[in-house]
């Protein structure tokens, strides 16, 4: 099996920085100043605005809030570049003077309220969306982003804790400024991880929100100084299966790139190999369009990855993954599924991104929220995460408050029911 590191330069487009907009008051003539100053407000102390693209924010500014995170600025903004079909990106940002001091990305999506139901009740919220297409589909405006698995909340680590949860407020405040402006009454924010739940809550919950349970995230610890310790970690059994495994691959050649320009027709086919197989399906939040790939990885700087595997010289199979200091993010897979029981292709990708991070001390491989039955078996642990949500109105407010904790997107994966307690959860400061 040959290992060969390839490496080319991201694209270096330049983006703007700030949009022009009209400003006609007091003046004769017409002057041009940023859209973002138009819209500004002042709450805490803080300068908040809604950004229609995360272009108009600084790159340096918004990296110094997510320090060595790989979804920086260049992630999202290879997010907002690939056109999705669902989705309407943007960012709230909250200023001191000209500091940059707290900001989140945003999503606008139609969401249908019966995505996590199950399949019994789906038909009657399906006859209500074509008899009342408004009530089983509506607009919501949320903080985070549908391609990543935690909610990315960015605060200047210099501010005291008394600014900081003001900071954070006054980014919620944004938010609801930003829905009611757009005339949508249901907010939420996606995937607030539980370490971070633990300062956020108290300010979460007195602007009403209620929050339900998320997927949970699949988390690798990888304390191991060699690929062969980890194996050992594994009962006797199932190290027997990876290692029989691993040989029936043996004759795959890998590469690991930063730009897969030419073969990109190649790496959309095996994606959408993989799509059609996918067991359960989340609807707008399985979106990714297929220019996603193209755009992280131009925007990546370097920190966005792809694993090729070759086989008799034709590419089977691809992964997708963000390298950060003290993890690597399993993003995307994509398999020729004529081969990939043979070859144990998912497996053996898996095994190769192990063997990376121990090489490279990376001490834990996220592994994303699917497809947990293969990997706790493989020793993943699991990290809560929370959907919180609101609806603006006084009545049906009060009802989602009241309905929306019984809904759980975990209490409906197929794998997590499958498994029970064989899922082993971290501690939320893990």
């Amino acid at each position: 099996m040959s290992n060969t590191i390839t490496s080319s330069a991201a694209s270096d487009a330049t983006y703007p920085r700030l949009l022009p907009a009209l400003d006609v008051s007091g003046a004769p003539g017409l002057r041009l100043r940023p859209a973002a100053v138009v819209n500004a407000h002042l709450h805490a102390g803080f300068r908040i605005e809604h950004h229609t693209s995360i272009a108009e924010i600084g790159e340096d500014a918004w990296n110094r809030l997510f320090p060595d995170a790989a979804e920086d600025w260049g992630y999202f903004r290879g997010c907002e570049r690939s056109g999705s079909s669902h989705f309407t990106f943007s960012a709230l940002a909250a200023y001191e003077g000209n500091q940059l001091v707290a900001a989140a990305p945003v999503f606008r999506l139609d969401y249908r309220l019966d995505m996590t139901l199950p399949p019994r009740l789906k038909a009657i919220t399906e006859w209500i969306g074509r008899i009342m297409p408004r009530l089983a589909k509506v607009p919501v405006i949320g903080m985070g982003s549908p391609m990543t698995e935690e909610c990315p909340i960015g605060i200047d680590a210099s501010l005291s804790p008394a600014r900081h949860r003001a900071a954070f407020d006054a980014l919620l405040v944004a938010l609801h400024r930003h829905a009611k402006s757009q005339r949508v009454k249901i907010l939420a924010l996606k995937d607030v991880t539980d370490a971070d739940a633990q300062w956020a809550d108290p300010t979460i919950a007195a602007q009403g929100f209620a929050r339900m349970a998320s997927l949970p995230l699949a988390t690798l610890p990888l304390p191991f100084a060699t690929f062969d310790d980890y194996l050992k970690s594994m009962p006797s059994r199932r190290r027997s299966d990876i290692r029989s495994k691993l040989k029936a691959a043996s004759g795959i050649e890998t590469e690991m790139r930063d730009n897969i320009e030419d073969i990109y027709d190649d790496v959309i086919a095996l994606y959408r190999a993989t799509r059609a197989n996918r067991k359960a399906s989340y609807e707008a939040f399985d979106e990714v369009p297929e220019a996603y790939f193209r755009e992280v990885m131009r925007n990546g700087r370097g920190k966005a990855r792809a694993l090729l595997c070759r086989h008799n010289g034709k590419l089977v199979s691809f992964a997708l993954f963000l390298v950060e200091k003290d993890k690597v993010i399993a993003k995307f897979i994509g398999m020729d599924y004529a081969v990939a029981r043979s070859l144990n292709l998912y497996f053996f990708n898996w095994m190769t991104i192990v063997r990376f991070c121990i090489e490279n001390g990376i001490p834990a491989l996220q592994t994303g929220q699917t497809t947990y039955t293969v990997k706790v078996k493989l020793g993943s642990k699991m990290k809560r995460s929370w959907i919180h949500f609101k609806h603006t109105g006084l009545v049906l407010g009060w009802v989602l408050r009241k309905i929306g904790p019984l809904v759980s997107f975990e209490a409906a994966d197929p794998d997590l029911k499958v498994l029970g307690d064989a899922v082993t959860y971290l501690a939320a400061d893990a």
